[in-house]
């Protein structure tokens, strides 16, 4: 396992976990539902990304810019740093290191 495999396990975890807090804080079965699907496709872009490094990041990457841009609008429509903001920019972050790791690959 290299740097960016442990950097999408990581981030899938925190993405899973934050679904999670979401339905235990909120009762919200939207956030868990979508935390949890969100979750499973990093991890299947994980697994995907032992057999085919690029396919695998480059799938992960596109979920992590799909939840930036939702975490971001939350962010400025709410004000709120938590969720949205934090979420935000941990996800703009793990979309530049997947998309680094995809390109690095080639």
């Amino acid at each position: 396992m290299n740097a960016f495999q442990i950097a999408l396990l990581l981030y899938a975890v925190i993405i899973a976990a934050g679904g999670v807090m979401g339905y235990v804080a909120a009762q919200s079965v939207v956030s868990l539902v979508n935390g949890l699907v969100a979750a499973v496709i990093l991890l299947v872009g994980l697994a995907i990304s032992f057999k085919n490094p690029t396919a695998g990041f480059g799938l992960s990457a596109v979920v992590a810019l799909a939840l930036a841009a939702f975490f971001a609008y939350r962010f400025f429509t709410t004000g709120k740093w938590m969720p949205g903001g934090i979420t935000m920019i941990l996800s703009a972050i793990a979309f530049v290191l997947m998309l680094l790791a995809a390109l690095r690959t080639r």
